[in-house]
């Protein structure tokens, strides 16, 4: 007879299920469920609590009356019987009271830099003050060249000084132009007050620090400016040096420019200008029908004169 050729193949995988079956007898000795150490830990218990015995009640004090008190009050004649309520602060006086603050911290810081405040001295200060101009109001944006291009229209500039901020290198909106003759200086005082320059309408003035005695700077609380006197219904509001307001306490300009010389100023520059539009226009036109006459075909003009012909003798005949 034949064996089955699974037989033995049966017989080793029931050796080895033995062999597996004895070798978790033995891991499973110590304990009955057959886990390892590290498992077994994870499944203790915890301690159990320490035995404390319950608190004891304490006994308060029975409830007493207030008469024996009574003698410490106040009477209603007696200064503590009703203190003065304190008022809280509105929103309208914390802004009064920081404002007021702040104008007292920079008048005492500008009479600090009053007192070292000497332009004679300044080692960036330069050049004649009498050719020096001085420009505001500027584009925080408008460069030195930018200024330099736009000026140079009234005479040779000699340098442009455009003032910065010292910690931040920022420009401050104003800036010093020294020309090459006093003449060209004059002139941009004249006609370049109120000009645009970069969207925005720059005050002209002259040289003051060097030239007028005792003068102080507007940040040193002097100046000829009135665009921040006050309030909305004071302070200026249009372009230009001229002061607009009627009683005004603070000192005009000692070279000013009359408002109808100005104002006939511009319109003279203003008809220049319509004129030399004409002058351009009218070139234009007759380039234009010039350019249509050479254009045009002789058969048209030979048809043209024809026709013109051909009306003036009928109207003779009529």
């Amino acid at each position: 007879m034949m064996r089955n050729p699974n037989a033995a193949v049966q017989a080793r995988t029931k050796a080895q299920n033995r062999a597996n079956v004895l070798q978790l007898k033995l891991i499973g000795q110590s304990h009955p469920t057959g886990l390892t150490a590290n498992l077994l830990k994870l499944f203790e218990p915890r301690p159990p609590l320490e035995y404390k015995p319950p608190p004891e009640k304490r006994k308060c004090p029975p409830y007493l009356g207030m008469a024996q008190f009574v003698s410490h009050f106040a009477e209603p004649g007696d200064q503590e019987y009703a203190p003065p309520v304190q008022k809280g602060e509105t929103p309208a006086q914390r802004r009064a009271r920081i404002h007021k603050i702040r104008l007292e911290k920079g008048a005492q810081k500008a009479a600090e830099e009053l007192e070292q405040y000497d332009p004679h001295k300044d080692p960036n200060v330069t050049g004649d003050p009498y050719k020096t101009l001085f420009v505001a109001r500027l584009n925080y944006e408008t460069t030195e060249h930018r200024i330099k291009r736009e000026f140079e229209a009234y005479g040779p500039i000699k340098r442009v000084r455009l003032i910065t901020d010292k910690e931040t290198n920022k420009p401050r909106g104003y800036a010093f132009i020294e020309y090459m003759h006093t003449r060209d200086m004059k002139t941009a005082y004249k006609q370049a007050d109120g000009r645009k320059l970069d969207n925005r309408r720059v005050l002209v003035d002259v040289e003051r620090g060097r030239t007028v005695p005792n003068w102080r700077p507007r940040r040193l609380g002097g100046g000829l400016g009135s665009t921040r006197v006050g309030g909305e219904e004071v302070n200026q509001k249009h372009s230009g040096r001229e002061q607009q307001l009627v009683g005004s306490s603070r000192p005009k300009s000692e070279e000013p420019r009359a408002r109808e010389d100005r104002s006939v100023d511009r319109e003279r520059e203003r008809s220049r200008d319509r004129g030399r539009d004409r002058d351009k226009h009218r070139e234009r036109s007759r380039e234009r029908s010039h350019d249509k006459v050479r254009d045009r075909d002789p058969r048209e003009d030979r048809h043209h004169n024809r026709d013109r012909d051909r009306n003036r003798e009928r109207k003779e005949r009529g």
